[in-house]
């Protein structure tokens, strides 16, 4: 059975849905299944996807007929909506037939290479990485929402966590128009496919600190890596979406972080020892 899965939105929640593909092959009786994607170096690479096609607008494709099924499940437009305690996996694999699965994002990319990406200046220190921002998809477009973002919070969790590690140095994944944290480092993409390159940086740092983000989910991808993420159950939880294998920190205010630095560096510290 040559079929083609559809999948929308976000870069995380793109790397989340890898989860499902040996299922997924299992299922279609195949050793490989083909995608379409906003995120074809997300796929391409992959050793269980057959292809990537891009994706297209509503119209008609005949290259697409080669397929025998065009299969599209979108969480957001389900019952997923309504039922506040099921993972996204999960409404994924009872959409597809599948047994349910434990959320482990496999990602296999391509060789990145130093012109992919940059840092702003040399991290010649240990280093953790934090990101607390997240991406809006408006027209493409990585856009910064203030409910997303707490300089305060992050300027004085960098403060206390400086002042107790004095030599780890800070990698920020974020875009050039969003605040820039003092004393931090900048890891900045050349190109859309150079976000990979957070990839050995999350392997090599001492931990990560995030929101749910892309970041979050680079970090599953990595073995018993330290993850903080940081939630807020108005919006959403680690049980729709997030990891059970990750340190995670819940609030439910108005702002989307509205969890306090001295908070989150006690949870660190004591993980971290």
């Amino acid at each position: 059975m040559k079929n083609l899965y559809v999948v929308m939105g976000g870069l995380g929640k793109a790397l989340l849905w890898t989860s499902l593909i040996p299922s997924l092959c299992e299922k279609d009786e195949v050793e490989k299944i083909s995608v379409m994607s906003p995120w074809p170096w997300l796929f391409e690479k992959h050793n269980q996807i057959e292809g990537h096609e891009p994706l297209l607008d509503f119209r008609y494709f005949p290259q697409l007929e080669i397929y025998d099924k065009i299969i599209y499940h979108e969480p957001y437009l389900s019952d997923y909506l309504k039922e506040k305690d099921q993972h996204m996996l999960d409404n994924w694999a009872d959409a597809y037939g599948i047994e349910r699965v434990s959320p482990s994002p496999r990602l296999d990319p391509p060789v990145v290479g130093d012109d992919c990406f940059e840092l702003s200046e040399k991290c010649d220190k240990p280093y953790y990485v934090i990101q607390f921002t997240g991406g809006m998809m408006r027209e493409g477009m990585h856009q910064l929402c203030p409910r997303d973002y707490r300089p305060d919070l992050v300027e004085k969790l960098n403060a206390k966590i400086k002042s107790k590690f004095p030599n780890l140095n800070c990698v920020c994944f974020r875009h050039e128009y969003e605040p820039k944290p003092s004393g931090t480092i900048t890891f900045k993409s050349k190109i859309e496919s150079g976000v990979l390159g957070i990839l050995p940086l999350i392997v090599k740092s001492e931990f990560v600190v995030c929101i749910d983000s892309a970041l979050m989910h680079f970090a599953a991808c990595v073995k018993d890596k330290p993850t903080f993420v940081l939630w807020n159950t108005n919006q959403t939880t680690p049980s729709r979406i997030g990891y059970d294998f990750q340190e995670n920190i819940l609030c439910d205010t108005e702002l989307c972080i509205d969890t306090s630095a001295d908070e989150v560096f006690d949870i660190i510290e004591l993980a971290l020892k």
